[in-house]
């Protein structure tokens, strides 16, 4: 049942579980790595990046530049990523 309603707030900015695991991370360790990420979901970077790419679109997730490499970037949740964030943890404490 709750996952339908996670499902359901998911959809509304247009991503999927794999996206919430990825906002879930960033959320939970702000500044993250794209290599980071790489290593701790198990993903490719090509996944990784179609999914960063996704969550900034949908305002979720904003990328910095690190000052002394420009490849490099880091990964931080916005407002909308860090409220997304909680009402899932909230429908999952809720249902359990």
């Amino acid at each position: 049942m709750y996952k339908t309603e996670i499902k359901k707030e998911l959809g509304k900015y247009h991503i999927n579980s794999t996206h919430e695991k990825i906002l879930r991370t960033i959320n939970e360790n702000p500044g993250i790595t794209m290599c980071e990420l790489t290593k701790g979901l198990d993903l490719s970077k090509g996944s990784i990046s179609i999914c960063i790419k996704r969550l900034e679109e949908e305002s979720l997730v904003q990328k910095y530049g690190v000052f002394d490499n420009k490849k490099v970037f880091r990964l931080h949740p916005t407002k909308i990523g860090k409220d997304l964030c909680s009402k899932i943890k909230l429908i999952q404490i809720l249902k359990v």
